[in-house]
């Protein structure tokens, strides 16, 4: 069954379940909230070393609500390192992992 998620693009980035569980390279973070009548979701947009091709197109950007993920993103000391001192993050991959309560969430790992 497809969900919404599978056919989002936002101007020039893609949903990050675009890509699955394949592995990347972030050399760019910047703060790409989604907003949807009055509320605002906190979330992340990188830019992969590594193009994916989405729906024909090759895609380099990507972006995310997924919190864990952008919890992860927000740690200014990663992003001073990626986007100033030019120091790729990577290869990581987006997985399902199972919290402690038993709820699944995605996280950001190492590949």
């Amino acid at each position: 069954m497809s969900k919404l998620a599978d056919y989002q693009t936002i101007g020039d980035s893609a949903s990050l379940t675009k890509i699955g569980e394949k592995a990347f390279t972030i050399i760019h973070i910047q703060d790409s909230d989604y907003t949807q009548g009055t509320e605002t979701t906190p979330g992340v947009k990188i830019t992969t070393a590594e193009s994916f091709e989405i729906d024909g197109n090759n895609i380099s950007k990507f972006h995310t609500t997924r919190v864990a993920v952008v919890q992860r993103l927000s740690n200014q000391n990663l992003r001073r390192d990626v986007n100033e001192e030019k120091k790729p993050l990577g290869p990581v991959k987006c997985v399902s992992q199972t919290a402690a309560n038993g709820k699944n969430f995605f996280n950001l790992v190492d590949a």
